[in-house]
């Protein structure tokens, strides 16, 4: 089984406020608009169950003229089927439409990882950012939502910082405009805490899993800041919110970088270079098998 990453809470969950925040966010940053078709990437975990259950009750509460559905990426793992189990479960409870990729059908994590030599956490991101992509545009959506949040934004503000990048820290945002094929991406639980979409979870009775693969390290590396940032809000409570609140607005301020869209020549979808990531693993696992198959027995 993977690791399973346990959440130390300081302070009492405010599961009022914590939605007041979240529906003021999806308000503020216009994240859902009448006629969007929103496709809510669900991978299993509370964060994205969270994201997926606000977005929907959110749309229904103000009636707005707008479609929340699910997508599921079934990563085919050991441990995929069991979970995606639970996203069918949710998405019944919802009363929501899901869509179920098999990341198989464009590549095979785990055989690409091994052929290739590089970290399957590393595989795994690259094919999820080009499927959440290229499927739901393809269905017809106007954008796409995922269920990262305050944690998740503010360890890669600190690592970017540590690592010279400080233009990949302008993507800090609540919504993030699509250009060409690139969907709108919108991240309404940015201002959320992990300890908080767990809470609306439960208290909901919603299905979700503790452990969404059984190499289990998303958001591990989430702790030190976490711990960090914990410190801090023994001061102010509120300091991990009004710190990305703060990089939020200077970002908004100062404009988001631009990315250098080109589209693959393989596949036609939108990369930074003449070949996509996922394309590029597609050739070298095929040479790899090549390789292993021309083998003298």
């Amino acid at each position: 089984m993977g690791v399973v990453v346990k959440i130390k809470r300081p302070y009492p969950v405010d599961l009022e406020g914590y939605k007041k925040r979240v529906f003021s966010t999806i308000r503020r940053y216009r994240l859902v608009e009448m006629g969007d078709v929103v496709y809510v990437a669900v991978s299993g975990g509370k964060d994205s169950c969270a994201s997926l259950a606000l977005l929907k009750e959110y749309v229904e509460q103000y009636r707005i003229d707008a479609q929340i559905k699910a997508i599921h990426i079934n990563l085919g793992f050991k441990t995929s089927d069991a979970v995606e189990k639970i996203v069918r479960d949710l998405a019944e409870k919802l009363g929501v439409e899901l869509h179920v990729v098999r990341a198989r059908d464009y590549l095979d994590i785990e055989a690409a990882a091994k052929a290739t030599g590089r970290p399957i956490c590393s595989i795994c991101g690259a094919v999820k950012r080009y499927l959440l992509n290229k499927v739901p545009r393809e269905l017809g959506a106007t954008k796409v939502a995922t269920g990262h949040h305050a944690y998740d934004f503010l360890a890669n503000y600190f690592k970017n910082l540590a690592g010279g990048h400080h233009e990949w820290n302008f993507k800090i945002l609540p919504r993030v405009d699509g250009v060409g094929k690139f969907l709108t991406r919108i991240r309404p639980l940015i201002f959320a805490r992990p300890e908080e979409n767990e809470e609306f979870c439960r208290s909901a009775g919603l299905p979700f899993s503790e452990v969404c693969c059984e190499y289990g390290l998303c958001g591990a590396a989430n702790g030190a800041v976490h711990e960090m940032v914990q410190a801090a809000r023994k001061r102010d409570p509120d300091f991990d919110i009004k710190l990305l609140r703060g990089v939020v607005d200077f970002n908004l301020k100062h404009g988001a970088a631009v990315e250098n869209l080109r589209y693959c020549k393989i596949c036609g979808e939108p990369t930074s270079g003449e070949v996509c990531a996922v394309c590029k693993l597609r050739a070298k696992l095929s040479t790899s098998s090549l390789l292993i198959s021309s083998r003298p027995l």
